[in-house]
Order: C-alpha cells, then structure tokens, then sequence
C-alpha cells in the first residue's frame, strides 16, 4: 500500500455511541455466531512521531440477544473469554500507515485471556470533518481474521460427521467513530 500523509492531527478518543468491535465464527458449519462488545474505549494520537492507536473493550459487555446464559456461562466462562480472570481484551498499534483513497493499514498487539499476539488489520478511514456542533469527527473501520487457537481459545466439539462444532477462524471487526479531544 502507498503510504499518504496521515489525515488526522490531534488527539481523538471513540464515541461510544458510535462505535462498536464485533466477533464472528462459524457454527456447526451452516452459520456464523456474531457477538459485539458494548463497552468500547478507544484513542487515536497523531503527532510529529506518527499515529498511535490503543484500545480496549470489557468482556462482560458482550451483546448476545437471547439466551442470556450464553453470555453468562459459556462466551464469558472459562473455555471462551473467560471474563472473571480476564475482564478486557487490548489492542496496541505499533504502525498506523494510510493510504490512498481512504485505505489504512495498522498492525500492532492483540491481548485476550491474558495473552498477547501481534495482529495486522486493514480497513478504511474516513478524515476527519466538523459536524454542526463544530466537533471534529472522522473513522476508522478495521477488519481482521484471527486463530482462536493462538490466544488459547482451544473449546471444541466434534460434529457426527467429525469436522468441527466451532470454526477456528474469527472474524474481528472493528467500526470507531473518533471525536477530538479538547
């Protein structure tokens, strides 16, 4: 990818309201389960030294519809996200590069369950814009497929046809909505 000047200058932090990190993996090989996390924080800081982007979302906030058990016990227990010993996932970039027509690249660190991986995603962004409350805005949407194996999501179940209950691929996808700080 051709690297562009950076588009945002500044401090932004992640409107909650607008933002999201969604999961998916296929199930009982037909579908895929999606989930979100509804408590997402994230910060964008652009200087001299380049981009940087951190965040983070709580375990616990993870939105499944129905059954509510499925988040309580299974998704947040011991064999998934395992949310009582690890109440948050992390990402740390350690390079943000943009490009041409709204592409961006970031590869940085991915922490779940206590574990640390590096990780690249790629995904579009949008400069950012004053809205007409003369708030700077812009976004960052990332998309990322990752091995659940490599941060020791190891829960599987045999189907009768011996191929796999739960897809060890999943699909990370991450839609922020950035405001200036300030």
């Amino acid at each position: 990818m051709a690297v562009t000047a950076q588009p945002f200058t500044g401090a932004f932090v992640a409107d909650r309201n607008h933002s999201s990190v969604l999961f998916s993996v296929r199930h009982m090989k037909v579908s895929r389960f999606r989930a979100s996390f509804a408590d997402v924080d994230a910060r964008l800081a652009a200087d001299e030294e380049g981009v940087r982007l951190v965040g983070r979302a709580r375990v616990d906030s993870i939105s499944i519809a129905d059954p509510p058990e499925l988040r309580e016990h299974v998704v947040s227990g011991q064999d998934f996200f395992d949310a009582a010993e690890h109440p948050e996932l992390r990402f740390r970039s350690s390079r943000v590069d943009f490009g041409e027509e709204g592409a961006i690249h970031v590869t940085g660190e991915l922490e779940l369950r206590g574990v640390t991986r590096p990780v690249e995603t790629s995904g579009t962004y949008r400069p950012p814009v004053v809205d007409p409350y003369g708030i700077s805005r812009g976004a960052i949407e990332l998309a990322a497929t990752i091995d659940r194996r490599a941060w020791g999501f190891d829960w599987q179940m045999p189907l009768p046809d011996g191929d796999d209950v739960l897809g060890w691929e999943v699909e990370l996808d991450v839609r922020l909505e950035l405001v200036e700080e300030g």
